[in-house]
């Protein structure tokens, strides 16, 4: 059992001096206990352990830490030594100061954030020049459902104006904005009713509560294209949206318009999921990874399930029925992953060994020498494996890998199992992740073709994780779930090399009009 603050503060110099010989050998062995585990902790790195890259600070990075050492070489060691001393002396002095107890936090209130309901609002200033016109007429008439005639008398009762990024013209370069007035007529039928078009709007969707999806737009589908790209891709806020646009473009929107057109781009784009599951689940191999997500405070997950063309987002639990219900009909690929528990299920899977290297790279890095000289051994055994897989893609040997290296498979399995039951708790944890997935992760000597790393799933996930850090996770379910939709088509349009923000706005022109989705963009003959 470790020792907790209600241990510690306890313990003092008057306390200690009391203490019989024997009684202060054991206390002695349980502090030297915890140190030794308290630096282990404090000695993890994304070199020798599973924490992600982003959780190091900057001042610890290689390029950094390697400027301080040269600096370090300059100093005197007797004016370092003095420091040090003062500085430990310090130490001393403040661990006996009282603990003061801090103010407690503000509580928070019941109030909402954004605009609350009865404030005053505002209309649009911005007075913009129209530079096409577009009239929707109804086709038959709502009475007597006859076919209306062309030439029959019109008028127009109502419309609203479009904004979009109009058509590049051929040997030319960046943005050209137009502005569409569109026009819905009211039209005499030969029987004297008097027929109105309407604009096409979707049905609510119990999924997508308070996200409308239809053609009576301020927005057009290619600028809402861009401004999905420059929120997800490009990670912008809201307002630094509406910033750049002013400042690059002279085109004042709101962040609310900003925000309804990213949710709309989300629910337009919710048929395409069944879609790239489909891809996905046809694929010879499939990396999968996951990391924290918040959805207004509520600890969620960002799953990614990635194959060589084709990548799927989703946000919810850590669960195994989360991976089950996106792989609905089973995959039968191969499965790329960590140690997870839930990927234990299927059975045709490799493991990271990067994972299983940084591990074992923490154990060697121990302060208990009999951990380290374990980890050291089992580390150089999978360096080992790991050298003749690389060589053997280019010259396979004629006895194969399991053979050859039979003595070395053998000595890690025998570390293994010496220290299944270990008193250390790191130690015995990794020997019982080796020996759970032993056939899984010693699967590409006998196979070195297959991969040995799950950089895939990693690096979908790295540009993600940094949006999840500047915006701190979505705010409502629906944002979620369009958040994971449309990193899934831009990820996807990248892994195809197409325009992600140009195929996002055909889609949600086609889904505006409730016309059926094109097709993802193909993948490159090349490939």
């Amino acid at each position: 059992m470790h020792l907790r603050k209600h241990d510690l503060l306890q313990m003092n110099d008057e306390w200690l001096k009391r203490l019989p010989a024997e009684r202060l050998l054991e206390v002695s062995k349980r502090l030297l206990d915890d140190v030794k585990e308290l630096h282990d902790r404090l000695n993890q790195n994304p070199d020798n352990s599973s924490r992600p890259p982003t959780s190091q600070a900057p001042w610890e990075r290689a390029s950094e830490a390697e400027g301080d050492q040269d600096l370090a070489t300059e100093i005197d060691p007797e004016e370092a030594a003095a420091e040090e001393k003062m500085k430990s002396a310090e130490a001393g002095e403040e661990a006996v100061k009282p603990v003061v107890k801090l103010p407690s936090a503000p509580q928070g209130t019941d109030k909402r954030a954004g605009k609350q309901p009865g404030s005053q609002g505002f209309g649009r200033t911005q007075k913009l020049t129209v530079t096409a016109t577009c009239e929707h007429r109804p086709e038959n008439c709502a009475a007597c459902a006859l076919a209306l005639a062309a030439d029959a008398k019109s008028q127009a009762y109502t419309g609203w104006d479009e904004i979009d990024i109009a058509p590049q013209v051929d040997g030319t370069i960046g943005l050209l904005f137009s502005v569409t007035r569109h026009l819905l007529l009211e039209v005499v039928c030969s029987c004297g009713h008097v027929s109105r078009a309407q604009s096409w709007r979707a049905p609510p969707d119990n999924q997508w509560e308070k996200v409308e999806l239809g053609e009576w737009r301020l927005v057009g589908p290619q600028l809402a294209g861009v401004l999905v790209f420059l929120g997800l891709r490009m990670r912008l806020s809201r307002a630094r949206i509406r910033e750049g646009l002013m400042e690059l473009f002279g085109l004042m929107l709101s962040t609310g318009v900003i925000d309804e057109t990213l949710r709309e781009a989300g629910r337009a784009s919710f048929p395409l999921e069944d879609v790239l599951v489909a891809d996905i689940v046809q694929a010879p191999q499939l990396n999968v990874d996951e990391t924290s997500w918040k959805e207004s405070g509520l600890l969620l997950w960002l799953w990614a399930l990635v194959t060589t063309h084709t990548v799927l987002f989703l946000i919810g639990p850590r669960t195994a029925e989360m991976l089950e219900n996106a792989l609905q009909d089973g995959y039968h690929g191969i499965l790329i992953s960590d140690g997870y528990v839930v990927y234990r299920a299927w059975k045709n899977r490799l493991r990271c060994w990067p994972h299983l290297m940084r591990k074992l790279r923490g154990l060697a890095e121990s302060t208990d020498r009999r951990v380290a000289g374990v980890g050291k051994e089992m580390e150089g055994l999978m360096q080992t494996l790991m050298d003749a897989i690389y060589a053997a893609r280019i010259d396979p040997p004629p006895e194969g890998l399991p053979v050859r290296y039979a003595a070395d498979i053998a000595r890690l399995r025998h570390l293994c199992e010496a220290h299944r039951m270990d008193a250390h708790p790191a130690l015995r944890s990794v020997v019982r992740e080796f020996l759970y997935d032993w056939d899984v992760i010693l699967r590409p000597v006998a196979e070195p073709h297959l991969p040995l790393s799950n950089n895939a799933a990693e690096q979908a996930l790295r540009h993600w994780v940094i949006a999840r850090y500047i915006s701190h996770g979505t705010r409502s379910e629906a944002g979620s779930r369009a958040f994971a939709l449309l990193a899934s088509v831009i990820e996807t349009c990248r892994c195809r090399k197409a325009s992600a923000w140009r195929y996002l706005g055909t889609v949600i022109a086609a889904a505006r009009q409730g016309l059926p989705l094109p097709a993802l963009p193909a993948i490159p003959a090349a490939a």
